[in-house]
């Protein structure tokens, strides 16, 4: 058996409608076609690519005999939600420690999470090592009222997760095998690094030629070069396979802008042009600062994506409602 047959067949929970399709969009990148790869359809509930990584720690939490998910993440995290709608169709428990201000009514995520009856626990804003380690406490009180907690990290970004992606690579080089578009470059959003790892692994063992390229969402581009090659470097061995990143070889674009979650009035009228142009939404998170830093470092030539451009739509529609106000006034600036 292959290594990449190996770890794809892997026990998984099949939550996902995948295959998600490729789809071309009405957007003027210059001389290059951009298309999306539509990880924003991966279910109602679910969407978004979190849903793929947690196929395989879901699985994972049953074979443990575990019977609730413990995660985190910030007030509107697409992660603790789509956990938490997981978690109740698999017939779990969840507990999502979220850090931030605790908002005056409940709204996206948030509203969505204490829908499907996760147990919410907020805790003030701090950094995000110090957020996982109040998990980590929370999951050893839940162990001594008898439960059998199963830990995340933040956006389900662990050894295990990175299978989704690794899956997720097979399954784009099966589709761009029966038509290849033209595409120079595939890219998404970075933010906990698990689906840049697990994609990087499955691009190497599926031998995906076009180049795999990533953009942060905070931080800087020589944090992330380390952390990133540190996260594949640690996935391939506990899976026993024969790769090695190299932190230098890693393509990173810089998308942190005003820093995570937080938003200039060129992303927000980015946003808008963009939902106009193609009927197509983005997230103020994810994929709206991406797919801006993207667009802009293209049309500045500081990037060349070396052909047609295929970006992961990674989901996040959620996040647009407790933006309101923002994208109101984007909606202004834009004329309507």
């Amino acid at each position: 058996m292959s290594d990449l047959a190996r770890l794809i067949e892997r026990p998984r929970i099949p939550l996902a409608h995948l295959p998600t399709p490729i789809t071309p969009v009405s957007w003027d990148l210059g001389a290059v076609r951009l298309y999306l790869k539509r990880d924003d359809l991966t279910g109602s509930g679910l969407s978004g690519n979190k849903v793929r990584k947690l196929e395989y720690l879901i699985a994972d939490a049953r074979a443990r005999g575990c019977d609730t998910l413990v995660t985190c993440g910030g007030i509107q995290s697409n992660h603790t939600r789509a956990t938490a709608v997981a978690a109740t169709l698999c017939g779990l428990r969840s507990v999502v420690v979220l850090s931030g201000e605790e908002p005056s009514e409940l709204d996206g995520n948030l509203l969505l999470s204490r829908l499907v009856g996760a147990d919410v626990r907020i805790v003030p804003a701090m950094p995000s090592a110090e957020r996982h380690a109040r998990m980590l406490q929370i999951a050893a009180e839940l162990e001594q009222e008898g439960m059998r907690p199963y830990v995340m990290p933040s956006g389900g970004s662990s050894e295990v997760g990175a299978l989704g992606y690794c899956r997720a690579a097979f399954e784009l080089a099966e589709q761009l095998e029966a038509d290849p578009r033209g595409i120079g470059c595939i890219v998404h959003a970075c933010g906990s690094g698990g689906t840049f790892a697990g994609c990087h692994i499955g691009r190497e063992l599926t031998g995906l030629e076009p180049r795999h390229v990533a953009v942060i969402i905070e931080g800087t581009v020589r944090e992330w070069r380390a952390s990133l090659a540190d996260y594949i470097n640690r996935t391939a061995n506990y899976w026993d396979i024969d790769l090695e990143a190299d932190p230098d070889a890693i393509a990173l674009l810089d998308g942190a802008g005003r820093g995570y979650a937080v938003n200039t009035d060129e992303e927000m009228d980015f946003m808008v042009r963009f939902a106009r142009c193609t009927g197509i939404f983005l997230d103020p998170v994810y994929t709206g600062k991406a797919l801006y830093a993207l667009d802009r470092d293209v049309r500045r030539g500081v990037f060349d994506p070396g052909g047609n451009v295929l970006f992961i739509h990674t989901g996040g529609m959620y996040g647009l409602f407790p933006r309101r106000r923002g994208l109101m006034e984007a909606l202004k600036r834009a004329g309507g």
